[in-house]
């Protein structure tokens, strides 16, 4: 079962940067115990470092990661290694859905594995 963790500036998040390029919500990191992968979901963009290449990763499009790799988020240049950033959230265990997500029409924050209460079906 995989396991979804947010990390950004926001208080809401699994893992939080306090850094004004990182977004509220930079990126979802996802642990499937034998597989870590990244979604960029950020306006300045996340960048990796494999094997001597930095590149940006394409937003919203799920990228596998190497141990190995290292990651950059918006245009703070302080590198995390995927090893520690994974050895962390695998650390929190939190059960998926269960960071709180804001409604963008309403503002009314729930939990991520429910939906908000205002919005019709």
């Amino acid at each position: 079962m995989s396991q979804r963790y947010k990390l950004g500036r926001s208080s809401r998040c699994s893992l939080v940067i306090s850094e004004e390029s990182i977004s509220l919500e930079h990126c979802i990191l996802i642990d499937s115990e034998t597989m870590l992968r990244i979604e960029d979901v950020s306006q300045n963009g996340t960048w990796i470092l494999r094997q001597g290449v930095r590149r940006r990763l394409q937003r919203h499009v799920l990228e596998t990661l190497q141990p190995e790799d290292i990651l950059f988020f918006g245009f703070y240049d302080h590198p995390y290694s995927v090893l520690s950033l994974f050895e962390q959230i695998r650390k929190l265990r939190l059960p998926v859905g269960s960071q709180n997500v804001r409604c963008p029409v309403h503002g009314v924050i729930y939990l991520e594995s429910r939906k908000c209460p205002l919005c019709p079906n």
